[in-house]
């Protein structure tokens, strides 16, 4: 391993979720450098969906790390649901009619004249902000610079189901990459049009084409994008995840009869249910993957130990990478990594927020309806579509706050993390 270590961010997906993110690096961006005496140094950053935009922003602005901070929290306190969440009735009378039509396959399929792109919303506006705030061409000067490597951000091929990763990096090359063919990396300038595609919600969000091909968000199987960190050289990673950490369930004889939370029994609502899926589709096995990395860490570690008791100038890691660049094109590396994650349910959180809700809110209607609480009273307390779709300053300024107060209370860890 190099002396200096190659730090990666990476930032998961989750619709209006990714407000905590841009809460967490707001504090980083601010409050980090008094104690490193120096500004916060991202060697990759590494994005999927919401955290792809957030990762775009963060790679063009970070030679002005409190504007970056500042304008990014801005931006999405001052959101207003009313322009981003807006039906497409258009595209949903098409959808219907096909359905009824029987012509299942041509649902997904793009309409005539490719102006809409079969989604259930409007989202012109949300598409202006990304291509009028974003400076996307400082990436490449950020990267000149010398203060960043790479900076990834994935997509799902829709016809294939390939995950792709457009990369860009400093040396316009890319690393040995991964030889499964469901997973490639493409190299060139990162662009409004590849960062919409990552953040794509299916059916929610209009697909983006890129080529010839149709992209939609990079979550389906890409939700935390650990992998290009490490294929891109990280040994040290930060990951903010937008899933707060679900407690292990008590052991019990009889699962059939443990009560519910709330006490419900009934069946849930099917916007609660369609919430629920969504949560599958975007499903993130990143404690898993973390928990694959530390085994590896400890091997490696262990490696180290055996040859150094043994006295033998032969390098066993080395050893060891030798044999698996022929399997996986690259060896194995010690990586340390930090997780930061919400310290509480978004989807409980939503669901508070449309309890709350101001009946003069103009989208308060559709909130309730989103929310699951609509009729029955919210006895499953949670409502997670709504967490995703809820792009409304008053609940993503409480995802600001809370990213803040988190990232506070992992300050020493933090300062640990960005020391050499």
């Amino acid at each position: 391993m190099a002396d200096e270590p190659t730090r990666a961010l990476v930032l998961s997906g989750g619709g209006a979720r990714g407000a905590y993110e841009a809460g967490v690096l707001r504090y980083i961006l601010e409050k980090i450098p008094d104690d490193l005496g120096h500004p916060v140094d991202f060697d990759i950053i590494c994005g999927t969906s919401v955290g792809a935009i957030n990762t775009a922003w963060l790679a063009a602005n970070l030679n002005e790390p409190e504007y970056c901070g500042r304008r990014l929290w801005y931006l999405w306190r001052t959101l207003e649901f009313a322009e981003i969440v807006r039906p497409a009735f258009r595209e949903i009378g098409r959808i219907l009619r096909q359905f009824v039509d029987s012509r299942l396959l041509d649902v997904l399929q793009p309409s005539s004249g490719g102006s809409d792109r079969s989604s259930l919303l409007q989202t012109d506006v949300f598409e202006d902000l990304v291509r009028d705030e974003i400076p996307f061409h400082n990436i490449n000067r950020n990267l000149r610079r010398g203060l960043l490597e790479a900076v990834t951000v994935s997509t799902t091929d829709i016809i294939s189901g390939r995950t792709t990763i457009f990369a860009q990096t400093a040396s316009g090359e890319l690393p040995p990459w991964t030889r499964d063919p469901r997973r490639v990396a493409v190299s060139g300038p990162l662009t409004a049009e590849k960062v919409l595609a990552s953040a794509a919600i299916p059916i929610l969000f209009p697909a983006v084409q890129i080529g010839s091909r149709w992209f939609c968000d990079g979550g389906l199987r890409q939700n935390t994008p650990l992998a290009p960190a490490l294929r891109l050289g990280a040994d040290r990673v930060l990951v903010v995840t937008l899933h707060s950490e679900s407690p292990l369930p008590e052991p019990n004889p009889n699962p059939f009869e443990a009560p519910l939370s709330g006490g419900a029994s009934h069946y849930p609502s099917y916007l609660f249910v369609a919430g629920k899926l969504l949560d599958a589709l975007l499903l993130d096995p990143l404690d898993y993957d973390l928990m694959v990395l530390e085994r590896i860490n400890a091997l490696l570690r262990q490696t180290e130990s055996y040859f150094e008791r043994r006295d033998e100038d032969e390098n066993g890691i080395e050893a060891l990478n030798e044999m698996m660049r022929a399997y996986r094109g690259m060896g194995y590396r010690i990586v340390e990594t930090q997780l930061l994650r919400p310290s509480r349910d978004l989807g409980q959180m939503a669901d508070q927020f449309a309890r709350e809700v101001d009946d003069d809110f103009w989208g308060s209607r559709v909130v309730s309806m989103l929310s699951n609480n609509a009729v029955e009273q919210s006895s499953y307390g949670e409502s997670d579509l709504l967490s995703y779709l809820l792009f409304d300053g008053g609940y993503t300024g409480q995802l600001l706050d809370l990213g803040y107060r988190d990232a506070a209370a992992q300050h020493d860890e933090l300062v640990e993390f960005f020391q050499d």
